[in-house]
């Protein structure tokens, strides 16, 4: 009979009935693993995150804690020192959401020794108005105290008739309630589970007021918040300019050096009137009750108003271009320039003042010229603006006359503002201008030849002139005069030599000779005029020659050179 061969001789150690797992089996055991593990890891990485977001929690509330002991460890009349209203609004505004229902419970306290709603201060208070930050593991935790007053109930309403004791409420809405000081403790740390991926743990202590006023013995040395320079006007009163302090402990003492004259700085506030103006370098300086002191030192500067000169009755002509300023003194620069009623073709720069232009219309208009400054301050000038045509004189030509005889000459013009005005330069001598018609009075004693300037002035001051050309001849052959050079204008270039001849007749020799006007370096010897032309120009040459009778006469001959 057959038996089963010895345990581990040439078989395996698996008996038929175990022949072991198939690939199938494995590969199923491996998806099973697989699924489960997957199905795991949410839930292990959500619990991380939950330990991590407790942890946090558990943090923030040390943190808070910490930050209501720190409140409670303050007299309750230090748990709004240092605190401004403008800083304590500024907080509140910037609350998150989940404070701002705290603090609907509870009213704003700020350090009423501080200036009210100008005062800034805050940062350096016991209990801040800004995050205070504590770093713990890496992560930062700010600490945010909300300072308020609330009233509540102290007894049961069975007995008394009074509101229950419960919260606080942010306004004294019976009898019987009591104050306190309500401190809301934010604690924010940055975290991803939380909205905006920021985290707010709350906390609330509320503090008796107590019954009667404690300060702050401890409170730091005053301090003055520098102020920006200032300016002013003569005359016009400062609406006040207030200097901040913030520290040191009542009462404090104000005094001021170099302010301008008519100002005076009066518990903190600096008002008056200037009464000079200048550039002022102020003084202010606060001294507290313990003798601490802080001083600052700013720029005033004061200046008179604006002020315009008036010009009076302005006169322009059509055609002719012109540039005009209003003359201004006073106020700040920059300034802004504007003005109604200028004649057509005149405008003035809104920068400068300058009115500028060509008028082409006669008129005569109301202007008023407007000046405003930096400080908005402004002045006017108001004056008549009138618009002329230009005055001019009708040309003449030449004129004649002789010796110990008159002449008709009477010159015209046309244009400007009557009346007119005529003057003459070089006129024949014997003869004036009448000034008002400008006709010629007199008698010419002495020839030969003149070259006049004949001016006319209109009302309004306009100005024209014409060259008139007079030719005195003898009455007889005895009369002195000069016939040469003939013709008599002459014309040369510079570097030439000349010699020109003055010719003379008539009259008792021996003759003296004189000129005027030569071009330099030429001069007159003896009827001659003689040297070098130097120098380019036009030249108008008057020569004089006397004679040597008794009494004397004399001749003139006027003439043009024109060297180039």
């Amino acid at each position: 009979m057959a038996t089963d061969p010895v345990p581990g001789a040439g078989r395996p150690l698996l008996s038929s009935r175990d022949g072991g797992f198939s690939l199938v089996e494995v590969l199923v055991a491996i998806a099973v693993i697989g699924t489960v593990m997957t199905a795991v890891a949410p839930f292990l990485v959500r619990s991380f995150a939950v330990v991590g977001q407790e942890r946090g929690r558990q943090v923030a509330v040390q943190v808070a804690n910490d930050a209501l002991e720190r409140a409670r460890a303050l007299d309750p009349s230090s748990l709004v020192a240092g605190r401004s209203q403008l800083e304590t609004q500024a907080q509140w505004d910037a609350a998150p959401a989940v404070v701002a229902d705290y603090l609907a419970d509870m009213d704003q306290a700020w350090d009423l020794l501080l200036p009210t709603a100008t005062s800034q201060a805050g940062l350096r208070a016991p209990l801040p108005t800004v995050a205070n930050p504590v770093a713990v593991n890496g992560v930062t935790y700010n600490q945010n105290w909300y300072v308020g007053r609330c009233w509540q109930g102290k007894v049961d309403p069975a007995a008394t008739g009074v509101a229950a004791v419960g919260d606080c409420g942010p306004v004294n809405a019976a009898p019987g309630l009591l104050p306190y000081f309500r401190v809301v403790v934010a604690v924010t740390w940055p975290d991803a589970s939380c909205a905006a991926d920021q985290c707010v743990y709350l906390a609330s202590t509320v503090v008796s007021t107590g019954v009667d006023p404690r300060f702050d013995l401890n409170r730091p040395s005053p301090t003055l918040t520098d102020l920006d320079n200032q300016t002013g006007y003569v005359t016009v009163a400062t609406p006040g300019l207030q200097v901040l302090s913030s520290g040191g402990r009542l009462p404090l003492t104000w005094t001021s050096t170099g302010l301008p004259p008519g100002l005076t700085l009066t518990n903190s506030k600096i008002t008056g009137t200037p009464t000079a103006a200048g550039t002022y370098s102020p003084v202010v300086k606060v001294t507290d009750r313990d003798n601490r002191s802080d001083d600052i030192t700013f720029t005033w500067v004061v200046v008179t108003l604006p002020a315009l000169t008036n010009p009076g009755t302005v006169t322009s002509r059509t055609g002719v271009a012109l540039t005009r300023s209003i003359v201004e003194t006073g106020g700040f620069a920059p300034f802004t320039w504007s003005a109604t009623g200028l004649p057509a073709g005149l405008a003035i720069d809104p920068a400068t003042g300058v009115i500028s232009g060509t008028p082409t219309t006669v008129q005569t208009n109301a202007v008023t010229v407007t000046v405003v400054d930096k400080g908005a301050k402004t002045k006017s000038a108001a004056f008549s603006w009138r618009v002329l045509t230009p005055v001019q004189v009708v040309p003449a030509g030449p004129q004649s006359a002789a010796v110990d005889g008159s002449n008709s000459f009477s010159p015209t013009a046309t244009g400007g503002l009557l009346p007119y005005k005529w003057t003459a330069t070089n006129l024949p001598t014997g003869f004036t201008m009448n000034a008002a018609t400008g006709a010629l009075v007199g008698t010419v004693v002495a020839g030969s030849r003149y070259i006049s300037t004949v001016t006319v002035t209109d009302a309004a001051g306009g100005v024209d002139s014409m060259t008139v050309v007079f030719t005195v001849g003898p009455n007889s052959t005895s009369d002195l005069r000069l016939t040469g050079p003939n013709p008599p204008d002459q014309n040369s270039v510079v570097g030439a030599t000349v010699s020109l001849t003055v010719v003379a007749a008539g009259g008792v020799p021996a003759y003296t000779w004189a000129a005027t006007g030569l071009p330099a370096p030429l001069k007159l010897t003896a009827g001659v005029i003689s040297g070098k032309l130097t120098t380019a120009g036009s030249y108008t040459v008057t020569v004089t020659v006397t004679d040597n009778a008794s009494p004397k006469k004399s001749a003139k001959l006027m003439f043009v050179w024109k060297v180039t």
